[in-house]
């Protein structure tokens, strides 16, 4: 019998559920309650009509953002019911894994310092991760090699003098967490992966003004 695998996390993100202007003000109101919350409590905050704001919270559960559960009962007549939101908070979920690719990478890279072997190994890791997500297929076009880093967080900027690409943000850094050499050396392999045959790319962490640079140049 195959193993019965949970709902992956991405279906719970707000932007995965499609979520109307006011649905998505009840989830944040429900939200403020970490054990959940009353449909009255939620319509009392929004200064809505307690049926609205369980109309909206109906539609949250039918969406798969929210979970019914009863309260414990204190005495005769039905149990209310408290609903909890299963939506998690995306920043919370990102520094986790910022942590966690960090304590990785520091366990793969072995030493302190980028050596040959450890920059050959993070590379060929960085090139493997952009097969494995189809970016080395798919990219080639500027413009297109453009918008995927926006969509991985790396708030691409063009340059005006060049071909070139700052990277003016980073999904690897956290507050008190920077990037190891290791990492940035897996990212230069993941870029590198995506060249087509008329372009090389090549990334030049922490430059000035804090960002990184990413060289596009002709092959």
């Amino acid at each position: 019998m195959p193993d019965s695998l949970p709902r992956p996390t991405t279906e719970l993100f707000p932007e995965a559920l499609n979520l109307s202007p006011k649905q998505r003000e009840v989830l944040t109101a429900l939200q403020r309650h970490p054990d959940g919350a009353k449909a009255s409590t939620v319509a009392k905050e929004l200064g809505m009509h307690v049926n609205t704001a369980r109309g909206h919270i109906d539609e949250l559960v039918n969406a798969g953002a929210v979970n019914v559960v009863s309260a414990p009962s204190k005495g005769r007549g039905r149990p209310s019911l408290i609903f909890q939101v299963r939506v998690p908070d995306n920043k919370k979920i990102a520094e986790e894994y910022i942590t966690l690719v960090e304590v990785l990478t520091t366990m793969l890279a072995e030493k302190d310092a980028l050596d040959d072997d450890a920059s050959a190994r993070a590379i060929a890791i960085g090139r493997r991760w952009a097969r494995a997500t189809g970016t080395g297929e798919s990219e080639g076009a500027l413009g297109t090699l453009f918008s995927a880093l926006r969509d991985m967080g790396f708030d691409p900027a063009t340059r005006p003098d060049s071909a070139d690409i700052d990277l003016q943000a980073c999904p690897f850094v956290s507050s008190g967490l920077t990037p190891s050499p290791f990492l940035c050396a897996i990212h230069a392999g993941f870029l590198q992966e995506t060249s087509d045959e008329d372009t090389t790319n090549n990334l030049v962490p922490r430059q000035h003004h804090n960002v990184c640079r990413l060289e596009i140049k002709p092959a």
